[in-house]
């Protein structure tokens, strides 16, 4: 099994060959201890141990016991070849540095500090019992031999400083790199959702929130708006009934929350002690997005929670601020296309039907009194004019549709996505389609690029995937769509798990909300190191039998 070395496993490996080198290159040339008859099979046996214990250690880094075991046993090794090899004048005494570091490093600071006090003592006793002269006291002795402790001792203390730092490096790397994870997530949601989402955005935001801060209640609370309906105020976490209580309490305060600019700490009876980010776009006042503290949690923590409720209250300004603007834009164009629609019919078509119904009432005045073959060439002029209305109005028709005046289609815009996304993320996704998205309603385009965009953008940031299949199938009365990707997998089962318990992602919630909420039928399947593959199949005209 390879295994990847860090700076600090380098740093180690060097240290322990550079001082087994140097130790016995001074057990060689010194001319005390056992004689070189002894020393050479001595050094060979280190040559050999020191490897296999750097082995040892790298391949049982994530078994705390086992790596406690082997630094033991070493250390024991050790404390017997100094005692054996002269004592306080060994020149392995400081060899021991090599199972302390691993110690410092990797296990836990009473186990380190057990080990060195025990390895010091255990040392000095043997040492003073077997090469003490007549002269030599208990006192002189330590005093002699108290540096090799203090060397120790500090080497422990820097080790393990130095370890606590890296620890709190690894630690705020891993937050961040989830903490963007999230993000990105959270982004997606919000770039494609559509109105309905919108007016639910508060359950996004609150579960996000509980994701981020790792707390386990949120709430985003919506104050009213008179200009039109307001995002349903949502909460993660609560019980209904204490729903109520926390939502009517906000609505008290109301004043005060329109008022403040800077996160507010408030404790409510009932719900408990709260931090709470008031929302505001460039125009109005929107809300509150709020957590409730734990009662440990410390200034750093608070911190924290108060950068993370930040970047969700601007997110979800932004994110509303534009859909409002979206919404206004729509009805702009709209607007504006019925002028048009209206000039145009006026300006063509109109006219010609009222050449048409101008010519026919003179007909039905003079038919009487005209002859077989004037009568023949007025019929014949109405006809002429009727058929230059009609091609009027059919040229007008196709003018409005995307598809017949060269303009964007949803399956364009849809194709140009997915060759962005292959092109920015380096991974190649194969679009297929069959049939037509002419008479399909918009709610399905909308719905059906949400869930291509969530799978696809699953598989790349999550599955890690390098190949995507997306396969679409339009008939007039049923959509279906298969995206299959080569990625890592997952365990399905642990998924809807983690999304019951609000710890999972939501987008394949979102996707299953979707295809379901269009009366259709979202089947997953994955398995680890297999890849991916999401089923889905539509009826068409179902939601409109619901809302008819």
């Amino acid at each position: 099994m390879n295994i990847k070395l860090s700076a600090e496993d380098r740093m180690i490996t060097f240290f322990r060959y550079f001082s087994l080198f140097l130790t016995s290159l001074m057990f060689l040339i010194t001319r005390t201890g056992p004689s070189l008859f002894y020393k050479i099979p001595i050094i060979m046996i280190l040559a050999l141990l020191a490897p296999a214990f750097t082995i040892a250690y790298r391949s049982l880094r994530h078994k705390p016991h086992a790596v406690m075991a082997s630094v033991s046993i070493e250390m024991s090794l050790i404390l017997l070849l100094a005692i054996c090899t002269g004592g306080y004048n060994s020149p392995f005494k400081l060899y021991s540095l090599n199972p302390i570091l691993i110690a410092a490093g990797s296990l836990s600071f009473y186990f380190c500090w057990s080990l060195l006090v025990g390895y010091f003592a255990i040392f000095f006793g043997f040492s003073y019992f077997f090469y003490k002269s007549a002269e030599s006291t208990l006192v002189s002795v330590l005093l002699e031999n108290g540096n090799l402790f203090l060397a120790l001792a500090l080497t422990v203390t820097f080790m393990q400083l130095l370890s606590r730092f890296r620890r709190q490096r690894e630690e705020a790397n891993a937050r961040t790199n989830e903490m963007l994870e999230h993000i990105k997530s959270l982004y997606h949601i919000v770039e494609t959702s559509s109105e309905h989402d919108f007016m639910n955005i508060g359950q996004v935001i609150t579960e996000y929130a509980v994701k981020l801060t790792k707390l386990n209640k949120a709430l985003f609370w919506f104050a009213s708006y008179p200009g039109g309906p307001s995002p349903v105020s949502r909460q993660t976490g609560w019980l209904p009934e204490e729903e109520v209580n926390l939502f009517g309490e906000l609505k008290v305060h109301e004043p005060e929350w329109r008022r403040q600019k800077e996160p507010i700490f408030k404790s409510f009876p009932g719900s408990g002690d709260l931090l709470l980010m008031p929302v505001r776009m460039s125009t109005r006042f929107v809300g509150v997005i709020g957590v409730k503290l734990e009662a440990h949690e410390g200034l750093e923590n608070r911190r924290w929670y108060i950068q993370q409720l930040m970047f969700l209250a601007e997110l979800s300004a932004i994110t509303l601020e534009r859909h409002e603007l979206s919404v206004t834009e729509n009805r702009l164009i709209v607007t504006n296309e019925q002028n048009r629609i209206a000039d145009e019919m006026h300006d063509s078509v109109s006219q010609s039907l009222f050449g048409i119904v101008y010519a026919a009432h003179s007909l039905k005045q003079s038919c009487r009194k005209m002859t077989p073959s004037q009568l023949e060439e007025q019929i014949e002029l109405i006809h002429d004019s009727a058929t230059k209305a009609a091609k009027e109005l059919r040229i007008t028709i196709y003018s409005l549709s995307s598809k017949k005046s060269g303009g964007p289609t949803w399956l364009g815009m849809v194709r140009s996505h997915l060759q962005s996304l292959s092109r920015l993320n380096d991974v190649e996704i194969d679009f297929k389609v069959k049939g037509d998205d002419f008479s399909l309603p918009y709610t399905y385009h909308k719905a059906l690029f949400r869930i291509i965009s969530e799978a696809t953008g699953n598989a790349i940031r999550h599955g890690a995937a390098r190949k995507i299949e997306v396969e679409l199938t339009l008939k007039p009365r049923w959509v279906g769509l298969a995206v299959r990707d080569d990625g890592v997998g997952f365990d399905t089962d642990l998924l809807w798990t983690r999304s019951e318990e609000n710890t999972g992602g939501l987008g394949m919630k979102n996707m299953q909300h979707l295809t379901r909420t269009l009366g259709g039928d979202f089947q997953l399947s994955s398995s680890e190191n297999s890849g991916t593959q999401i089923l889905i199949s539509i009826p068409v005209g179902v939601i409109e039998l619901k809302n008819a």
